[in-house]
């Protein structure tokens, strides 16, 4: 399988995770936000890791400077991002309770099984794989900047923290549907993750 296959291939399994807990395992709208927020706050972890590698091998004060930069930046927008979904949607339905969802999605149960303890470690484990494999082995570390590893958080949560502030202020007038809060947010994701990830093939 080529590199671009894969990453195709990796992709499609990213959206029919949420896909799949729709149509099978009873997830709302609340379940796969959370579950997006979780893989985003996953992915901004492994670019503080990725940066820090970088930094100990180059030893040089301006790319440390740009890392806490990036990251600091992408962090706010997790923040904020956060903030929009947690607002978006409590005014689409008057009596929802992020309290009760957040916990209905850590002790959901399959087959008995509680996702909340089996779904967000193997997230991690991972994670934490791909970090292994892609970027500690082939030592990417040694062979590009800083910026290569945090510039990505900042432009993703650009992009998203915009794209969720407008849903929160059309929430405030239009009171949309599930559906289009769900779908519109897995089928953005994918196709960002698709033109973003060919465009590293070129």
């Amino acid at each position: 399988m080529t590199p671009k296959r894969a990453l195709l291939f990796q992709t499609l399994i990213e959206g029919l995770i949420p896909v799949l807990g729709y149509f099978y395992w009873n997830w709302d709208a609340s379940f796969i936000l959370l579950f997006f927020l979780i893989d985003w706050s996953l992915f901004w972890s492994l670019s503080l890791l990725k940066a820090r590698k970088r930094i100990q091998y180059s030893e040089t004060i301006s790319e440390k400077q740009l890392a806490g930069k990036h990251l600091s930046i992408a962090f706010l927008c997790i923040l904020s991002t956060s903030l929009a979904v947690f607002y978006t949607l409590p005014n689409i339905h008057p009596n929802f309770s992020w309290t009760e969802r957040i916990w209905a999605f850590l002790s959901y149960s399959d087959m008995g099984i509680q996702q909340g303890f089996i779904l967000i470690p193997l997230m991690v484990l991972s994670g934490y794989l791909t970090y292994k494999q892609q970027f500690l082995l082939p030592q990417l570390y040694r062979k590009y900047p800083v910026n290569y590893f945090t510039r990505e958080g900042v432009k993703q949560g650009i992009i998203l923290s915009l794209v969720y502030g407008i849903v929160l202020m059309v929430s405030y007038f239009v009171p949309f549907p599930d559906e289009v809060l769900l779908f519109g947010t897995v089928l953005g994701v994918i196709a960002y993750r698709l033109i973003n990830r060919s465009s590293l093939l070129l």
